[in-house]
Parts: structure tokens; sequence; C-alpha cells
């Protein structure tokens, strides 16, 4: 089932018994960001102040702080939905598993949290380590996992992504280097389900197929090479230029 908007909570993975929320949460897997909101329960945002000390001006040894930033901790239940012959079949529950039994930098992922209805509120982004223990579903035939993202160093306050000006924004190309014309390219980003045009390496991008609102499909047309730019167009404008991709 395809997820057709990142800022929809309550689309839960078939399947799954999730609840859902007016924060979302989304979970950087392949480049970009993917929304995870609608399969997950009981998210918390626990945050805790990290001070300074400091001397208040005019009383000698008298000791005051002030709150240089917040420390993070993201709590939440997930069900594991599987199929047939008992695989997970989301791709990010799979990938946060991985983290969690992996050390060092193999232990973090990048986690962002937003208000979903309201775009005036800064959306919280940073680094996180991954811990997991097993979820108690009640039942029998379902399993689940309980998630803990700690934050590893600065975490930062951007834009919200509802406050967005609706034009598309390009966060990765998964499909190897080296391809050459006539073949196929998967672009993810935001805003892709209006895409109506797009050059690459400046030329005009003939075949489009719109996946879903974060999922397109290009053909490389002729005399495309090398580094090769690529910006797509949406009534709303055009995005800025990607230039992670090199052609063969």
């Amino acid at each position: 089932m395809s997820d057709t908007s990142i800022y929809d909570a309550t689309v839960p993975t078939e399947g799954s018994v999730a609840l859902a929320h007016q924060q979302i949460i989304r979970v950087k897997r392949a480049g970009a960001f993917e929304n995870i909101t609608g399969d997950v329960n009981n998210l918390l945002d626990t945050t805790t102040p990290v001070t300074v000390k400091r001397e208040v001006y005019g009383t000698k040894g008298t000791d005051s702080s002030d709150v240089i930033g917040l420390n993070h901790v993201v709590t939440f239940d997930c069900e594991a939905v599987r199929d047939d012959n008992g695989a997970i079949i989301q791709p990010w529950l799979k990938a946060l598993l991985v983290a969690a039994r992996s050390k060092g930098a193999a232990n973090k992922v990048d986690a962002q949290l937003f208000d979903a209805l309201d775009g005036s509120i800064d959306a919280t982004e940073g680094t996180f380590a991954v811990a997991v223990v097993p979820l108690n579903t009640g039942y029998a035939d379902k399993g689940g996992y309980k998630f803990t993202l700690t934050s590893d160093g600065v975490v930062r306050d951007v834009p919200s992504p509802v406050a967005g000006d609706g034009k598309p924004s390009i966060e990765s190309v998964p499909t190897p280097n080296g391809k050459t014309v006539g073949d196929q390219l998967v672009i993810r980003g935001y805003n892709l389900g209006t895409v109506t045009a797009g050059t690459i390496d400046g030329q005009a991008i003939a075949k489009i197929t719109i996946v879903d609102a974060n999922t397109i499909v290009i053909v490389i047309p002729a005399t495309v090479a090398g580094a090769a730019p690529i910006i797509l167009t949406n009534p709303n404008g055009a995005s800025a230029a990607f230039n992670g991709y090199t052609a063969a």
C-alpha cells in the first residue's frame, strides 16, 4: 500500500493496529526522511535541558544557569507486520532493528519530529542512538518492539516541512550511478506526486512515472552523461538542483 502523503499520519501499513498522532516522526532511510507515524503507538519525545553555569551579575558567588540546548529521548511502540513467510514487511522497521543491534556510527539514525498540523512550530531534527526491546502485545499471534531513540550531539530546530512552499524537494536518487540513455532512475523526496516536468543534465525528461508523493521514476533522455543535475517541476514551481547523480 503506497503512502500517498508524508503528512497523513492516519494511514498505517496494511495489517497494522497502530494509532494516529498529531506529531509526526520521520526516520531517514536511503537518503530521505520517511514518515513512520502511521505505524507507531505511544510516541513520546521527552526533553531535558542542557545548561551552563554562570555568575549572576552584581551578586558575587551566586550561581545561575542558562539553557543552551535540549537532550531528547524519543520512545514509541510498533507492531511487526509480517508476510506469509514471516518476513517483516516494513522496510523502516527492519532498518531500525539492524541499527539497534549495531555499534558505533551504525547504531545511529537521523530522525525528525514535528507537529502534523501547525507549520509555525519548528521541527526537531538530529542524530539518535537506537535501542530496542521486544513488545508484549498481549496477543499470541502478534509481536512488536519498543524503541528508544536518544539524541547524540546537537539537535537542531529546522523549519517544519508542513510550512513548505509545495515545490518538489529531491532528497536522494537510490539508483546506482552509471546509468545511461534509456535507463530508469528512481528519485525520492517530497511533493513529487504532482511533478509534471523536469530536466536532467539540462535535457528535458520525456517520461516521468509517479509512484507516490515521495517517489517518481524517470527515463534518462539522450545526450545525458557525467555529472547530471536533476530539477523537477510541479504547479508550485521548480525544485533546487540535485547534484548527486552521475550518469555513464
